[in-house]
């Protein structure tokens, strides 16, 4: 880990709606991952929940970003997939009509054009349920329990095996 004088270079943020069941696992995963303390000047973990534009600003002086959600994908619920997007990311079939449907993918191509361009990598399961309800669905609890346990080794080895751990992940 780097020193108490560092400044942040990594964003752990957690996206998604805490209160429509497993679409919250990013924010449960930044929740768990904050009370581990890993006391390291050079990481930020931040809850971006459905911050839409909110989250503009998040990314100064960032050189890496780790953003933990639900993806539609073909992996099953309670698995994990760590995978850099490809410049063709995109939800399929969403069509933003209105500032208020601004998403994760949206804002990094929004910050690209504001000049933030830090390494962005996608920590994602896929949801069993979207229902109303604070609760994960077991099987994406248990995919938070591996996220949580995925980025707390990452942290401690300052992000050395991050393209190691970098995996395919169809959407």
């Amino acid at each position: 880990m780097t020193g108490q004088n560092s400044p942040q270079t990594t964003l752990i943020l957690g996206v998604g709606n805490i209160i429509m069941g497993d679409e919250g696992f990013g924010v449960h995963v930044v929740q768990r991952l904050k009370e581990l303390n890993l006391n390291d000047n050079s990481i930020r973990i931040e809850e971006g929940g459905v911050g839409g534009f909110n989250l503009l600003g998040s990314l100064e002086g960032m050189k890496r970003l780790i953003v933990v959600d639900v993806m539609m994908t073909d992996i099953k619920p309670g698995e994990v997939c760590l995978f850099r997007p490809g410049p063709d990311l995109a939800e399929p079939g969403k069509r933003i009509i209105s500032f208020h449907q601004v998403g994760v993918l949206e804002l990094v191509q929004m910050w690209s054009l504001l000049g933030y361009e830090p390494e962005v990598f996608f920590l994602v399961t896929r949801p069993e349920k979207l229902e109303w309800g604070t609760e994960l669905s077991a099987p994406v609890r248990s995919a938070a329990t591996k996220a949580v346990s995925l980025l707390e080794k990452m942290c401690h080895d300052n992000f050395a095996r991050l393209e190691r751990s970098l995996e395919t992940c169809s959407s």
